[in-house]
C-alpha cells in the first residue's frame, strides 16, 4: 500500500531522489534520478562527491528504496567476480564484498556533508521469544546484512501507517510516523524524549525532533547549536593517511599507474599525494573515491 514515503522524503531540504525502483513518478517539481544499476549509482557517486556545484544544489541524497540499491550491489559484485550468488565465492568472502561495496558509497556521501534518507518497504518476519513461541513483527524488508550498516548512520527509524481516528464523531483513517517500536512493529530514535508518533507530513517531522531536542537540553543541560559535527568531518591530515594506505594497495595490487592517471586528470598535471596542499582538499576527496574503487 503506497503510505506516502517517497512523498515525505521529497519535502526534506534540497533533496535529490535516486531512484532504485518506479515510485516517483507521480512527484511534481522534485529532483529525481532514476537508477537502475550499481554502476550508475557509482557514477551519481563520483559527481556528488567531487562537485561543488551539486554539493550546493542538494543537502539531502534520497535512496529509494534502499532494498533495490542493496540487490543491485549484489548484482554488481557477482558479476566482477564471475559468479551467480554471493554465496558462490568461498569463505563468506562474497557477502563481505557485497558489505564493503554497499557502505563505501554511503559513508563517501556523509562525508562529503549530505543528509541522507533511507526508504524501504516492509514485510512481516516470525520472531521466537524467551518462552519459545513464535510472534510476527513488521520490519523494514532490507536483508540483515545491510540493515545494520544503514542502522548505525540514521538517526531516526519512522514506521508509516494509517490508524483510524475519532473526528467530529466520526471515524476517519490518517496516516501518522511512529517513532517508538514495540512487539508489533519495529521503530526507534537517537533521541531520547522523541514522541511516540506524529500525523504524517515534514513539519510535523521537523517539530518532533526540534520538541525531542529542546527536552533533552532542558532535562540534561548543555546547549544546541548548528555547527558541522566535527567527528563527521575529515580534515585534511586524515585524508592523507588514507591516501597513504591506498598507495600502499594500490603498490600491492600492481595498480600504480591506474592511480597515477587518476591524479594526473584531477590535479591537471601528474602529481604526487605530497604536493597535495590543504587548500585542494575537495580534490584529494574526489580521487580518493575513485582510487578505492581502483584498488
Amino acid at each position: 500500500m503506497k503510505c506516502g514515503k517517497t512523498s515525505l522524503a521529497s519535502q526534506f531540504d534540497e533533496a535529490l531522489i535516486c531512484s532504485f525502483e518506479q515510485g516517483s513518478n507521480a512527484l511534481n517539481q522534485v529532483y529525481i534520478q532514476p537508477t537502475k544499476t550499481w554502476n550508475e549509482w557509482k557514477q551519481i557517486l563520483s559527481q556528488l562527491t567531487r562537485k561543488n556545484e551539486l554539493k550546493e544544489k542538494f543537502h539531502t541524497i534520497v535512496i529509494d528504496t534502499v532494498d533495490q540499491a542493496w540487490d543491485a550491489c549484489v548484482t554488481y559484485v557477482c558479476s566482477q567476480n564471475g559468479v551467480e550468488r554471493l554465496g558462490d565465492l568461498p569463505y563468506g568472502q562474497g557477502y563481505d564484498l557485497a558489505k564493503k561495496e554497499f557502505s563505501s558509497g554511503i559513508r563517501d556521501l556523509t562525508f562529503a556533508g549530505y543528509g541522507l534518507v533511507f526508504i524501504s518497504h516492509s514485510m512481516e518476519k516470525t520472531y521466537t521469544d524467551e518462552k519459545g513461541d513464535e510472534y510476527t513483527k513488521i520490519v523494514p524488508a532490507l536483508p540483515n546484512r545491510p540493515f545494520e550498516i544503514v542502522n548505525k548512520l540514521v538517526d531516526i527509524i519512522a514506521y508509516i501507517r494509517e490508524i483510524p481516528i475519532e473526528e467530529n464523531g466520526e471515524v476517519v483513517r490518517k496516516r501518522y510516523m511512529f517513532f517508538r517500536g514495540n512487539d508489533r512493529f519495529l521503530a526507534g530514535s537517537r533521541f531520547h524524549y522523541m514522541q511516540d508518533k506524529a500525523e504524517l507530513s515534514y513539519e510535523a517531522l521537523v517539530d518532533a525532533i526540534y520538541s525531542a531536542i529542546d527536552k533533552e537540553v532542558a532535562n540534561t543541560g548543555g546547549t544546541t547549536t548548528e555547527d558541522a559535527n566535527p567527528y563527521t568531518v575529515q580534515d585534511f591530515d586524515s585524508l592523507m593517511d588514507e591516501a597513504k594506505a591506498l598507495w600502499g594497495m594500490a603498490i600491492q595490487k600492481d595498480k600504480v599507474k591506474e592511480v597515477s592517471t587518476v591524479l594526473e586528470k584531477e590535479f591537471g598535471r601528474p602529481i604526487k599525494f605530497s604536493e597535495i596542499l590543504p587548500e585542494q582538499i575537495e580534490e584529494l576527496k574526489a580521487v580518493l573515491l575513485e582510487i578505492k574503487n581502483i584498488v
